[in-house]
């Protein structure tokens, strides 16, 4: 096994453990909501993007260079697809956590309730290993004979 192919199995473990990250959390007036943290894993992206790793392991171990493109590419498309429809809902959460906040303040005589969204490390992982993947990807398939 040469050191392209690890690299490769390396960027897919990067990106099988990006899903199981938070990709953004919920914050009241600076600190962490309890259970505010959202991450892709028990959703239809997170479960595909952790096939899809296992299977450019699996074909990168063996040797099936059709194989580990096919679904390196796949990989990449999901992945992209995935942190572009988490943003979206981000956007969508944020308006109705700012109406929320707006909604609680206005029945409390307490005080403030400052509600935020802020980006987790899984969406920055997540964007950083589609392209790893991607790269080793070439690497891969430019420089190796198999």
């Amino acid at each position: 096994m040469n050191v392209r192919k690890i690299f490769l199995m390396i960027a897919c473990v990067f990106s099988g453990v990006s899903v199981f990250l938070p990709f953004y959390y919920v914050q009241l007036n600076g600190e962490t909501v309890e259970d505010g943290a959202i991450s892709m894993m028990p959703s239809y992206y997170g479960i595909a993007i952790l096939v899809l790793d296992i299977l450019i392991i699996g074909f990168t171990f063996v040797g099936l260079k059709k194989g580990y493109i096919i679904t390196s590419l796949i990989n990449v498309g999901v992945s992209i697809y995935a942190v572009i429809y988490s943003s979206i809902n981000k956007e969508s959460a944020k308006s109705v956590i700012q109406l929320t906040g707006k909604m609680m303040q206005t029945l409390s005589l307490k005080g403030e309730y400052n509600y935020s969204i802020e980006d987790g490390p899984g969406f920055f992982m997540l964007l950083f290993s589609a392209v790893l993947v991607l790269i080793m990807m070439f690497w891969n398939f430019a420089n190796n004979d198999d």
